[in-house]
């Protein structure tokens, strides 16, 4: 059964739309093949840029929000059941406008569908929780029914709408149940990891040779969000090392943080552990995003370390993090520049990929406020481009692109 709103050859071709400009912009590919890729992937959705994109998302959420309270003003609702009532049918009637949206008007990543889709799950979710309420249901009830609902609406609109945000909105809300239960500060701790690695290890077993590309892209953003919150479940050190940040270390030591001392050495141990798997999965299967992650966990884990031993801190511990920072960064590099071609087993130290400007850069700053540079001729320098002379660069050659 589909449930996405968008096919997977829409899906596919705006990915690789994506990916084009990014080869276009790193001279890769030539102008004109950038505009043969957007020719052949030309579906008619209506997009914008990311500032547009912000800017409908906040106009269309302010408006809903006026609308909804002009709406209760004038039919004077003053009871808790008529609120509740009305939240769930605004509610369901704005979901139906992001549909139509969609459905009619082919809005892609527009801002305004997925300002409304939003805030139709809050309306629908506030509207459940106030009905609960009414029937004199217990604190931790609300809370606990309030998050299943969101997590649950989260994901169907993860589904239908394919907005990535709502799948870790959906993670977010399902991490808040374990601790509504009355349960062991323990039994919270491992409750929670032991979902988050069931739905990490499920979005893993559902990745095939055969996935196509823009779901891989979405899963790894996914599975590096759900080891972040694994690492943040885990590690018992966070809080005190956030508190030394800021200089509101006013609380005494407690060594085992509360814990029993065999889960807090397990803890320990994993906080090692989840970043070295982490960063293992990532070379392996090529996922920047969890490369990524991995290694500020790894940072965060050394950070920590003293915490979780008892030791003191000293002020130069930060210089000496750093130091061994970049004497790493140094030493990987250099390896990676003395392979063949500058590469080892497909990882290179070299930027290949430009990322995208959404502004004025500081070389633009500079050009405007040093004389004589504004105005003068800059010679563009000349790039190889490895695959000048074809149509569309490889892009999507498996898919008759």
């Amino acid at each position: 059964m589909r449930f996405n709103l968008y096919t997977d050859e829409q899906e596919e071709k705006i990915f690789i739309r994506r990916k084009a400009k990014i080869w276009s912009r790193s001279g890769l590919i030539t102008e004109a093949q950038l505009g043969i890729i957007h020719d052949w992937t030309d579906l008619k959705l209506r997009q914008t840029n990311v500032f547009f994109r912000i800017l409908f998302f906040i106009f269309t959420f302010i408006s809903i929000q006026a609308v909804f309270g002009l709406y209760t003003w004038l039919l004077g609702f003053r009871t808790e059941m008529a609120f509740a009532w009305s939240s769930l049918v605004f509610g369901a009637t704005i979901y139906g406008v992001a549909e139509y949206l969609v459905r009619r008007k082919f809005f892609y990543r527009h801002g305004i569908e997925e300002s409304l889709a939003l805030e139709s799950m809050g309306l629908i979710c506030a509207g459940i929780v106030i009905f609960i309420d009414f029937w004199g249901a217990q604190h931790q009830l609300l809370v606990t029914t309030g998050a299943l609902l969101a997590s649950a609406i989260a994901f169907w609109l993860y589904l239908r709408f394919g907005f990535l945000y709502a799948a870790i909105i959906s993670v977010a809300s399902l991490c808040i149940v374990p601790f509504q239960l009355s349960l062991p500060p323990v039994a919270e701790r491992v409750l929670l990891v032991l979902v988050l690695v069931l739905i990490f290890l499920t979005s893993i077993r559902a990745e095939s040779f055969e996935t196509p590309d823009f779901k891989k892209d979405k899963n790894t953003k996914i599975q590096a969000c759900l080891l972040v919150a694994i690492y943040l479940a885990l590690n018992l050190r966070l809080q005190l090392l956030a508190a030394d940040w800021f200089g509101s270390s006013g609380t005494p030591y407690n060594h085992y943080n509360g814990f029993p001392p065999s889960f807090y050495w397990a803890t320990y141990i994993l906080i090692f552990l989840i970043p070295a798997l982490g960063l293992y999965h990532g070379l392996k299967n090529r996922k920047r995003c969890i490369i990524n992650v991995s290694l500020i966990a790894s940072i965060l884990t050394l950070a920590t370390n003293k915490n979780y031993l008892g030791l003191d801190h000293y002020a130069w511990d930060p210089a000496i993090l750093g130091v061994t920072m970049i004497v790493a960064a140094i030493v990987i590099m250099r390896w990676l520049n003395n392979g063949d071609k500058e590469m080892r087993n497909g990882f290179t130290a070299l930027n290949l990929l430009k990322p995208e400007d959404y502004g004025i850069g500081l070389a633009d700053v500079g050009a405007a406020v040093i004389p004589g540079v504004v105005g003068a001729p800059q010679q563009q320098p000349q790039t190889d481009r490895p695959f000048d002379g074809g149509q569309s660069g490889g892009g999507g050659a498996a898919r008759n692109y």
